[in-house]
């Protein structure tokens, strides 16, 4: 049974007496009590206190579409959220109450039906804005959460923080809002499909969610949960598997998945200490140089380099030079000073080919944090469990493996110049010692190949992750990410 306000007015009693102002009123009133900062809820404020628009009520009573939001929360269950967090049984309890006409008869009441009509005017809204933007965005802002997680120690003069999220995960914002609104004034096909679309897209979230419903492990039950979480961070709407080709770096599992249709390569992985973490980021790798150069970051140099000005053994047996960065030179040893090597304009850089800490090949990706992908000069790295050793930069087990990748036109002369680069006992720092003779054969090396089309990187963080079966497997929860998400849905449980 539906009601429309004219019903009430050829009603007399003060039990029915409802008019847009006081319902109005009665909604301010509920906007001053609500305390909560979460977007959704400071969203609906905003509608309430600019708009003063009711979107649920009208002289036709209730949107029928308070029936379709409610059948969708009522199901939230089933993605490990509490009901009444998006206020499910007071929105049920309060359409009934319209519907049967059960209202307090005095107009201070609770269930007066002013009272009434505002609660589901305003809780309406909120429940909607909490479903459709904690799907279609998350329950938490990821850059908040991880950007401001990791003080740098070497400024001292103000706090400042290592950004380790750099994925482009939208937030709601106002124009979201502004749809949102327009959907709920809108009919209702439009409504269904907004609410059905809020979900993510992610293959990976149909899988965590089947596994959530199928346990009643508590521990897995919250792994799970965080794991969904991440999967509501969508890339501008991008993920890992609308591509053929592509390259996935899951940092707990410590293992690099590369794609190209049926085949996958996957290796291990060394990735960033707990003090230089590696950040999380999606780019698309565009060239392969072999032996680089290792230009060495300040921290490095204030932390090992510095101390060891004047020391001409040190710079030689790491094969280290100084160069201007202004005039591209190198500075002769006995003139570099402390100065130099903390100021910009001077950097200190090691010597491409054997023995440099980049190994014999990297694969360079456009990205605000400058890390790569690339080889080391240490593999017995990759005989450790715990392989967090870098300073944010990813070490790759099967560097030649992931080179061949690559390439678009598997050329076997290409493919043999690629191994005879990374092979070859080669140095690019001159060396009158070694016999031309001697030397590697220049001919036979390739120095910097582009990679053509570029091949999409994703550097993820999922603890819960599938294997070649599909199967997920659990990882350790390396640098504490799932404790940070947990504390920020709970509210939501």
């Amino acid at each position: 049974m539906y009601v429309s306000l004219d019903d009430f007015a050829t009603l007399r009693t003060s039990r029915y007496d409802i008019s847009a102002d006081r319902v109005f009123s009665n909604i301010r009133t509920l906007i001053l009590s609500d305390k909560s900062n979460s977007p959704a809820d400071i969203h609906a404020r905003k509608h309430y206190n600019t708009c003063m628009e009711m979107l649920w009520i009208t002289r036709d009573g209730v949107s029928a579409k308070a029936d379709t939001l409610l059948s969708y929360i009522s199901h939230v269950d089933s993605l490990g959220f509490s009901r009444d967090k998006f206020y499910y049984s007071l929105l049920k309890e309060d359409l009934q109450r319209v519907r049967t006409l059960d209202f307090d008869s005095i107009k201070t009441a609770d269930n007066s039906a002013v009272k009434v009509f505002a609660r589901l005017e305003y809780y309406l809204t909120k429940a909607f804005l909490r479903y459709t933007e904690g799907q279609r965005f998350g329950f938490m802002n990821p850059y908040k959460a991880f950007n401001r997680l990791d003080q740098r120690k070497d400024d001292t003069l103000h706090i400042t923080y290592r950004s380790l999220y750099g994925w482009h995960t939208s937030l709601p914002n106002d124009t979201y809002l502004a749809t949102a609104c327009a959907v709920i004034k809108g009919d209702m096909d439009k409504f269904a499909d907004f609410l059905a679309k809020s979900k993510p897209h992610n293959p990976l979230y149909a899988k965590y969610i089947s596994a959530l419903n199928k346990t009643r492990d508590k521990d897995y039950r919250r792994r799970l949960l965080c794991n969904i979480e991440r999967c509501r961070w969508e890339n501008d709407g991008d993920y890992p598997q609308l591509h053929k080709k592509y390259v996935v770096v899951n940092v707990p599992s410590l293992s690099l998945f590369a794609h190209d249709g049926d085949e996958r390569l996957v290796m291990k992985v060394a990735v960033g200490s707990l003090e230089t973490k590696t950040p999380l980021l999606s780019s698309k790798i565009k060239r392969m140089d072999f032996n680089p150069q290792w230009i060495i970051p300040k921290s490095i140099v204030k932390t090992s380099v510095i101390h060891h000005v004047g020391n001409h053994a040190y710079f030689d047996n790491n094969n280290y030079f100084v160069r201007d960065r202004n005039t591209g030179k190198i500075v002769a040893p006995e003139n570099v000073t402390r100065d130099m090597l903390l100021s910009a304009n001077y950097s200190v850089v090691q010597w491409g080919g054997r023995g440099n800490a980049l190994g014999r090949v990297i694969f360079r990706f456009d990205n605000n944090y400058s890390i790569y992908l690339h080889d080391t000069s240490s593999p017995r790295v990759f005989a450790r469990n715990n392989r967090m050793v870098s300073h944010g930069c990813i070490r790759v087990e099967k560097p030649y493996e992931l080179a061949v990748f690559m390439l678009n036109d598997k050329n076997e002369k290409l493919m043999e110049k690629m191994k005879y680069s990374m092979a070859a006992d080669f140095s690019e720092r001159p060396r009158e010692d070694v016999p031309e003779a001697e030397r590697p054969n220049r001919s036979k090396m390739v120095r910097s190949l582009k990679v053509e089309p570029l091949v999409p990187i994703y550097i993820t963080y999922y603890t819960l992750y599938p294997d070649s079966n599909g199967n997920l497997v659990r990882y350790d929860d390396i640098y504490g990410y799932d404790s940070i998400i947990y504390d920020n849905i709970q509210k939501y449980l």
